[in-house]
């Protein structure tokens, strides 16, 4: 238990995403009734089109960005099926030019291979390109994990059953991506980071929504404050 929680300390450590306890309760319930409009709802209608039912951003195709870094380009497929709101976060913030000019503020490859984590300190300190424009505010996304048997991801909690665990869809391989987040379930914003070795240790606790497929050797290639040059969505 103390070595899964020094693992999520080293994912949030530093992080921005800095969220107080509150305000995650008040996040899961308004994702809870934006979203999902009651856990009866959800029961009766497994086809439910999580698009339609969010303020989030939200895409349920398959995306594809683009990070040019200053050791070279990586390519990322997003899984939008699997995680559409994180999905969908990732996206508007590209697209937002959010990630251009920001640091991987976090590398581990001691005493093994673990993460490299980016998204994190703007290297022109622009704290507004982290806010949502239409509240001004940072945005912050629900912990977002779908499991094989389930039509819809489940949103705001962790899964922690061996049961679950083995059926969650997308879960930290070498090369996959997911969101960092501080200890709040639901603070998830901006900060990213790509596995550098498997760690099941992380499933069910941080949402995985796309994974590297060219680049791969790129990543290893980062050290803390290498950097984003531009990130980019492209066709596939």
């Amino acid at each position: 238990m103390k070595e899964l929680k020094n693992i999520i300390i080293k994912i949030s450590d530093n992080s921005t995403l800095s969220y107080k306890f509150f305000k995650s309760i008040y996040v899961f319930l308004v994702i809870n009734f934006i979203l999902l409009s009651g856990c009866s709802n959800l029961k009766r209608n497994e086809d439910l089109n999580i698009c339609s039912s969010t303020k989030f951003p939200c895409l349920t195709s398959n995306e594809y960005v683009l990070l040019i870094t200053n050791k070279g380009k990586i390519k990322l497929e997003l899984f939008g099926k699997t995680a559409p709101i994180t999905v969908g976060n990732f996206v508007d913030l590209v697209e937002k030019g959010s990630y251009n000019k920001t640091i991987f503020n976090r590398v581990i490859k001691k005493p093994y291979p673990f993460i490299v984590r980016g998204g994190g300190n703007s290297l022109i300190g622009d704290e507004k390109k982290f806010i949502d424009i239409k509240k001004g505010k940072i945005r912050y996304i629900p912990l977002e994990i779908k499991l094989k048997k389930n039509n819809l991801p489940t949103y705001g909690r962790v899964i922690d059953s061996s049961s679950q665990i083995n059926n969650i869809e997308l879960k930290h391989k070498r090369s996959y991506l997911s969101m960092a987040r501080s200890q709040a379930v639901n603070s998830a914003n901006l900060q990213f980071y790509i596995l550098l070795k498997s760690l099941p240790e992380l499933d069910g606790r941080f949402a995985v929504f796309g994974k590297v497929i060219s680049g791969m050797d790129i990543v290893d290639l980062i050290e803390e404050e290498d950097f984003i040059i531009e990130a980019k969505r492209v066709d596939s």
